[in-house]
């Protein structure tokens, strides 16, 4: 890796064709979007040699600050416009560090940070080095080792993560957004063994998105999950397997080939044949080490804007647009609202919208 150093405008440039420049507090200011697939070790050695490009009496900086929008749900101090930070720093020039700064957190001592992360970190490698409570929103800042395998998304994920943790009264990885939450850190294999659950749903592959039947299973089982009382969680790149009492439990890792995916083409078709559109869902591509895995995170629905139609419905072998489906879930699996159920919808709908003391004109 190549590092050209503008000493007077104080601007690296990577040979991969990313770059940062020096603020006046001697960071440098990287924007997590163009560094999806940088890893740490590289960011250390990025450090190492810009302190070696400002030797002879400029001060050296040693610290890289990657900038971005917070995930969707994890509140940062400063309004609308505020940003995250995570904080690198070099460590004897061979490690880095990880500062991580959640605002509104829940807990008050150093010994509820360490209750609630010491398993977390203990998972993925990571040590504490120290915490400190400082600013006017109850914030608090975490340092800790990083594993330099990482690429400065999954540290991105990382510290969301955190926030999410530190943020709630109660997080569980046996819930949608956990899940969520550990998927965007970069580590699904730390899932494998659970169960498909009327919350969570994996596929092996991409859908085939040249076929109808597999937009419109694709559309169904969004619709399903936005149907449900919970939201649901629908991963694609883990495969599932049949356990002895014929549970889908999930088997192994199986990402998809790196690019394959094509978010926009899932979003496309979500907006042409669910509605109403469904709120708050979120859909990322997430790196891994051998390729990619898709997450599509759909959020519990207001109750009065359900139920979720999917145009169309499968006539044999075909998806026919005359007509459309109302998927809902039983466990792991997705079923179609009956004639009845449909019907008794409408009805229920009807003496709402006539209020009380209306006389339903058949009965006039």
């Amino acid at each position: 890796m190549r590092i050209d150093f503008d000493r007077e405008k104080r601007r690296l440039t990577l040979s991969d064709g990313w770059f940062t420049s020096a603020n006046h507090h001697n960071e440098f200011d990287i924007p997590r979007t163009r560094v999806a697939d940088v890893t740490l070790s590289q960011i250390r050695d990025f450090l190492k040699e810009a302190h070696e490009e400002l030797e002879g009496g400029v001060s050296s900086p040693a610290v890289a600050v990657l900038v971005a929008p917070p995930l969707d749900g994890i509140r940062v101090y400063g309004g609308d416009d505020a940003v995250r930070y995570e904080i690198l720093e070099l460590i004897n020039e061979d490690h880095l560090s990880l500062t991580v700064s959640v605002d509104y957190s829940r807990v008050q001592t150093e010994k509820e940070v360490k209750d609630r992360l010491d398993d977390y970190f203990a998972r993925r490698g990571v040590q504490l080095l120290g915490v400190r409570f400082c600013g006017p929103a109850e914030s608090v800042e975490i340092r800790i080792t990083v594993p330099l395998d990482w690429t400065a998304m999954q540290c991105a994920a990382f510290s969301d993560a955190l926030a999410m943790l530190l943020q709630r009264d109660r997080v569980s990885f046996n819930t949608a957004s956990g899940v969520y939450a550990l998927i965007s850190a970069g580590f699904p294999a730390l899932i494998l063994g659970e169960g498909e659950s009327e919350w969570l749903e994996v596929k092996r592959e991409n859908y085939g998105l040249g076929a109808e039947p597999q937009k419109y299973e694709f559309a169904c089982d969004v619709a399903s999950f936005a149907n449900s009382e919970f939201g649901g969680l629908l991963i694609i790149g883990i495969a599932s397997e049949k356990d002895l009492s014929g549970n889908d439990i999930l088997a192994r890792v199986t990402p998809c080939r790196r690019g394959s995916i094509h978010p926009q083409r899932y979003m496309q078709i979500l907006r042409e044949r669910v509605v109403p559109p469904v709120e708050g869902l979120r859909l990322d591509v997430i790196p891994v080490d051998s390729g990619d895995i898709m997450v599509v995170y759909i959020p519990p629905q207001p109750e009065e804007i359900k139920p979720f139609i999917v145009k169309g419905a499968m006539i044999g072998s075909k998806v026919s647009g005359s007509f459309f489906s109302i998927p809902h879930r039983r466990g792991s699996d997705k079923w179609a609202m009956s004639p009845e159920a449909v019907h008794s919808t409408l009805v229920a709908a009807r003496i709402v919208l006539r209020g009380p003391g209306s006389v339903d004109p058949s009965e006039a």
